[in-house]
Order: C-alpha cells, then structure tokens, then sequence
C-alpha cells in the first residue's frame, strides 16, 4: 500500500513574477496537505533537493513522489481545499491535453506575462526595499 502524502515541497522561481504571485496565492488558500514553497537555487533547496533540473517547476511529496511541469501545477492543485476537484478534471483523459499546452504555453512566456502583469519577482522587491532610505530617529533635545 502506498503511503499518504502529508506534505509537498514546491520548488518555484524567485526570480518570475508571475510564480511569486503564484506561490503568495497559493499560501494564501486552505490546503488538505502541508504546502512548503522553497525558492529555486535557496540554500534550503539545495540542501533538500540537490539532485533537482534548475528552471522547471517541481513538487516533492514527503512520499518521495516527484512531478515536474504540468503535473507539478495539478497536485497544487490537489492539495488546496477548494481546487482538488479541479485537479481531479484536469488529469482525467479529456483535460489532461488540455492542461499539459496549457501549462506549456504559460511556463513558456511567463516572463512577458509577469511584465504585462508589472509582477515583481523576489529580487526585485529585495533590491527595491535595500534602496527605500529609512530616516534616522531624532533624539530629544534636553
């Protein structure tokens, strides 16, 4: 019998805009399982995942079950309360196709969609909160 997922690992681009929005949305939705959303190339990525191809969306379940691309997008899917029938339909025969050039063509030109969107990617808000000058406390004078 295969053992029950109890948590994924979701390996995204910090660097994309449109997978930090993405990953913020996903933290943000109640989920059946226990979501960790690790940075691509982080130290904790590497530590856990060394063996991982760089700029392809990954899940890792706790099962040592792995998905990559598509696939990765429906168990994301699966594992949020509201959405798990969603994946159920796009895995099915009909969808599946579907989804697979649908996830391709997304994945594909998600950096002119983060432009159009104007998403900021995690190091971009890192280098914009290093510029922002924070003024100095005044001391009261005696």
């Amino acid at each position: 019998m295969k053992p029950t997922i109890k948590a994924l690992w979701i390996v995204y681009d910090p660097a994309c805009g449109l997978c930090c929005m993405v990953r913020d949305w996903i933290l943000a939705q109640p989920a059946w399982v226990a979501v960790n959303l690790v940075a691509a190339g982080s130290p904790e990525s590497l530590a856990r995942f060394p063996q991982l191809p760089p700029g392809e969306l990954a899940v890792i379940a706790d099962t040592g079950d792995v998905w990559f691309g598509n696939r990765a997008w429906i168990i994301c899917l699966w594992a949020l309360r509201e959405y798990r029938q969603w994946s159920i339909r796009l895995s099915g025969p009909m969808l599946l196709p579907v989804a697979r050039q649908a996830f391709s063509a997304l994945s594909r030109n998600r950096a002119a969609f983060s432009r159009m969107l104007e998403l900021k990617n995690d190091v971009q808000i890192h280098r914009d909160l290093k510029q922002i000058m924070v003024p100095r406390c005044e001391t009261p004078q005696a």
